[in-house]
């Protein structure tokens, strides 16, 4: 097993904002939604654009 990544204290990412994350050349989109965080791919597959803007 690989040893975890700390993207982000969940007290310093905004409700409702997207952040960027970038592990291991992978873009990452990482979310708060009240007392929810999501992590998805973070490029549209579509444009190539990061999601996190």
């Amino acid at each position: 097993m690989k040893t975890p990544h700390l993207l982000f204290k969940l007290n310093d990412l905004e409700n409702k904002k997207p952040a960027h994350a970038l592990v291991n050349g992978l873009d990452l989109v990482v979310t708060k939604f009240d007392e929810d965080v999501s992590v998805l791919y973070g490029r549209c597959l579509h444009r190539g654009a990061l999601m996190a803007e």
